[in-house]
């Protein structure tokens, strides 16, 4: 079997981390153990859609409704993921202005872009309940919608042993994004008297700035810049409490990793992926500090989770989020399966 992966062309010349293209490339890296060749096209340049047996699309906007149409002349089965992080659904409003025709005045509208992308595909994907919730706001036939919950790329041995535990809260992200709200949770933490650290990118420089003279005020606020995926672990796993305090976040990939290394969360109702936790996360109100630092108190007074939850590592796991996959592709490419187990057999 094989499938073409599409990206939003902006993710080309982007400098900013974009969690949408790592979730394509650890699917492609789980698909390839199950037989699948996943390959990368670039959106606006040639592309001979018929080798392929599906397209898979990333993202929305104009540029993917050439391509969609160039697949469908092959009666090729296109999936779409259009990664909608909204805090949230669209609503009653959402529905209206998906019906309304804007491009007959020569207009564009996003929800009404959204709305027919996923008229003209096969199945489309979201990743949590609230990311459902919201696509089938726009949608025509919500009934064509499926959740595949993303999975994270964890090796047992990058979380190595048992290690220490220390109260304090960490937190990793591209800091200086408004999104993050992470001006509110130093706010938070330095009105506790609660140890922080931060990682993550810093790509502005007033906040890199005012960040260095938070750091030179408190003593109990750290700032280790961007670390190395064994550092990520290594810092997961000795952090009492992880907090993601966002605005609004799609799923917040690095708090599942976190939980997984043995850390409690803090994630706020904004967050689509609080399902993925079976309710053992405290949630707040982002606009809130006072909200954000009862859910930190509470994470931090709870007993201490020593080493990695093995369980979250197999319900997090590539492999769980790559066998849902596979059940909705095989739906639009029917033989799929028998084809694995003979190349199984040889």
């Amino acid at each position: 079997m094989k499938i073409a992966y599409i990206f939003d062309p902006a993710n080309l010349h982007s400098t900013t981390y974009s969690g949408v293209v790592r979730q394509g490339l650890t699917w492609a890296s789980g698909l390839l153990a199950e037989g699948v060749t996943v390959e990368f096209p670039v959106a606006h340049e040639t592309f001979d859609w018929s080798t392929c047996d599906l397209v898979h699309v990333f993202q929305y906007g104009s540029w993917a409704e050439a391509i969609i149409e160039a697949v469908k002349r092959y009666d090729i089965p296109v999936v779409l993921s259009p990664i909608v992080d909204r805090s949230t659904p669209y609503g009653w409003r959402g529905r209206l202005i998906a019906k309304t025709p804007f491009e007959r005045l020569g207009l564009r509208q996003r929800h009404r872009t959204l709305s027919n992308l996923m008229q003209g595909c096969d199945r489309v994907l979201a990743r949590s309940e609230l990311e459902k919730r919201s696509l089938s706001d726009v949608s025509s036939d919500p009934s064509n919608i499926d959740i595949v919950r993303i999975g994270i790329d964890c090796r047992p041995d990058l979380l190595g042993a048992k290690v220490e535990k220390s109260p304090h809260v960490f937190h990793m992200s591209h800091l200086n994004q408004e999104r993050k709200n992470v001006k509110a949770l130093i706010e938070v933490c330095e009105n506790s008297n609660v140890p922080l650290r931060l990682a993550g990118k810093v790509s502005d420089a007033a906040f890199s700035a005012w960040l260095d003279a938070k750091c030179r005020e408190n003593p109990k606020l750290e700032y280790i810049g961007t670390i190395s995926e064994d550092q990520k672990w290594e810092e997961m796993g000795k952090a009492s409490v992880f907090c993601l305090p966002s605005l609004n976040e799609g799923i917040g990939l690095v708090a599942l990793e976190a939980y997984t290394a043995g850390a409690h969360i803090v994630l706020t109702n904004r967050t689509g992926g609080v399902e993925y936790f079976d309710g053992d996360i405290e949630i707040c109100d982002p606009a809130s500090n006072v909200d954000i630092a009862r859910c930190v108190s509470t994470a931090l007074s709870k007993p201490v989770h020593n080493g990695p939850r093995l369980e979250a590592m197999k319900a997090f796991s590539n492999e769980a989020s790559v066998a849902r996959l596979l059940e909705v592709y095989q739906i639009l490419v029917p033989g799929h399966n028998e084809t694995l187990v003979a190349d199984t057999r040889s």
